[in-house]
């Protein structure tokens, strides 16, 4: 520090300063990101698994995820969204076990390139809950998508009478785009294909 202060002529009150507004940048950088999650994301907007065309939609926060480090230029988006639609056999679910007491496990879909195993991207599948709640919830999503007969689809908060009430109170308004919300219901790949077509998604 004093050959720091030799060459640039700064004093001893100004590298405190500079180092105090660094730590501040430095944890404004850090909070922010989890203020924007807590105050603009929605905890509960639902993941879309579409069995028949093995395809999984996620419209979530930018900021609710794992990553440490964002474009500066995001902090001036807090209501962000990524939305994305991808393929079922390019996910796998992980339980990370946090070793602070104050940090619960959460259960990730890891996006993972197609074909290979090389992670791309991660779904906050299950933020909380106890540890059974969360393998629960996992082996009720494969066994969905893998057509298993014991899997009850009216066991939720809603039935499958109720979709149009469904999309009334978890879709609409959330920002999900026009195409992915008539592509939930697509039968098959061909479905999803004129839907897509219809829309000039490619």
């Amino acid at each position: 520090m004093v050959i720091f202060m030799f060459l640039y002529g700064l004093n001893k009150e100004t590298i405190v300063s500079l180092v105090v507004f660094i730590i501040d940048c430095a944890a404004l950088y850090l909070v922010i990101p989890g203020f924007y999650k807590n105050v603009f994301s929605r905890m509960g907007n639902p993941i879309i698994f579409n069995r028949k065309t093995s395809k999984v939609y996620v419209n979530e926060s930018y900021f609710f995820n794992f990553k440490v480090l964002h474009h500066p230029k995001v902090f001036l988006q807090p209501k962000k969204r990524r939305i994305q639609e991808y393929d079922w056999n390019d996910l796998h679910g992980v339980i990370i076990h946090n070793l602070l007491r104050d940090f619960a496990p959460v259960t990730l879909l890891m996006v993972c390139q197609s074909g290979t195993n090389k992670v791309i991207d991660h779904v906050m599948l299950e933020p909380k809950g106890a540890a059974s709640g969360r393998i629960l919830i996992w082996n009720w999503i494969n066994n969905f998508m893998m057509f298993y007969k014991s899997v009850n689809i009216d066991g939720g908060k809603y039935k499958t009478d109720e979709e149009a009430k469904f999309k009334t109170d978890m879709i609409e308004g959330e920002g999900w785009p026009e195409w992915m919300v008539e592509a939930f219901n697509a039968t098959s790949l061909e479905e999803l294909a004129a839907i897509k077509q219809k829309y000039n998604i490619k």
